[in-house]
This record gives C-alpha cells, sequence and structure tokens, in this order.
C-alpha cells in the first residue's frame, strides 16, 4: 500500500498563478476607443485668408469632465501657406502657432501665440565665413499685449574683395 500514497502527494510551496484574492481575469473590455471622442474644427483669427485650419479630437463630456476644458490651452503650428492659400515662397518658410482660447459648438476658436521660421529655411540662410547677428526686444503694445521680437541678420560676403578670410563685423 505504500507505493500507492506516493504517486498523490502534493508539491509544498505557493501556487504562483493564483495571487491574493482569487484569479482575476486579465480581459479588458474590447471595443472602438473613437466611439468616445468627439471631433472639432480649429479656427484661425480673421486675419488669416483661411479660418478653418485644422481638426482636433477630444474626449466627450460626462459627468465633471467637460471637453471644452480639455481643448483650451492646445496650441497649434500652422505653416502660413496652408492658412493663406498661397504659393508665395515667403509663406512657405513660416511657422505659426495659435493658442486654443474658447470653444463655441464644434469649433476651436483660436489667437495668436508665436511665430517662427521653420529650421531648413534658418539652415539655409546661415553662411561660411559670414556673422550671425542677433537681438531681442519686450515690446508693449497700445491694447496691453506684451510682445518679444526677436530679429536676425548676416552679413554678406563680398566677391573680389581682398579681405581677411576670417574678419567678422563689430559689435557695438
Amino acid at each position: 500500500l505504500l507505493p500507492l500514497f506516493n504517486s498523490f502527494i502534493m508539491a509544498v510551496g505557493k501556487n504562483k498563478r493564483l495571487s491574493k484574492g482569487g484569479k482575476r481575469s486579465t480581459k479588458r473590455k474590447l471595443g472602438d476607443t473613437m466611439l468616445g471622442k468627439e471631433w472639432y474644427d480649429v479656427v484661425a483669427p480673421s486675419t488669416f485668408n483661411k479660418r478653418q485650419i485644422a481638426k482636433t479630437i477630444s474626449n466627450k463630456s460626462k459627468g465633471t469632465f467637460h471637453a471644452a476644458d480639455s481643448l483650451k490651452g492646445r496650441v497649434f503650428e500652422v505653416c502660413l501657406a496652408d492658412a493663406m492659400e498661397g504659393d508665395d515662397a515667403l509663406y512657405k518658410c513660416l511657422k505659426f502657432q495659435l493658442k486654443a482660447e474658447d470653444v463655441e459648438g464644434r469649433n476651436v476658436l483660436t489667437n495668436f501665440h508665436g511665430m517662427s521660421l521653420t529650421t531648413d529655411k534658418l539652415r539655409s540662410l546661415l553662411q561660411k565665413w559670414c556673422t550671425l547677428i542677433e537681438g531681442s526686444a519686450e515690446v508693449k503694445t497700445s491694447d496691453g499685449y506684451t510682445l518679444r521680437v526677436f530679429a536676425i541678420a548676416f552679413t554678406t560676403k563680398k566677391a573680389n574683395v581682398q579681405v581677411k578670410k576670417n574678419c567678422h563685423c563689430q559689435s557695438s
């Protein structure tokens, strides 16, 4: 009889597959995550030719969560060529940042937030043996806005002039 009982002896230790509180299912509800989202039109200020410049997405309002609160404060970056509907070369290298200020229905109203050059245009302006001059100033407008203005300038390389290769413009 003794060999018969040896086959029924259980292993000593913990069952690692079961945690405290029993077995928990790891399955989540499968469904389309986009069903809980709403699309909004981003509306540019009136200075641009094209008013509706982009679309953005937000979770639907439910309970104490309001979709308008999650949209306010977002910053959208738009190429000026897209907002002005032009093929001018100047439009293609400028980017505008527009900040969401208010939500009316399905429209997100924006205000000017900043402007910058595209990196490829800035890199194309830099050349060897030319001096880069930068300056900045904070300016207050008559309607109470504060603007931080950055200026950038480059010296030109003059052809057929006998000047040392490593000379630079003077700072005053």
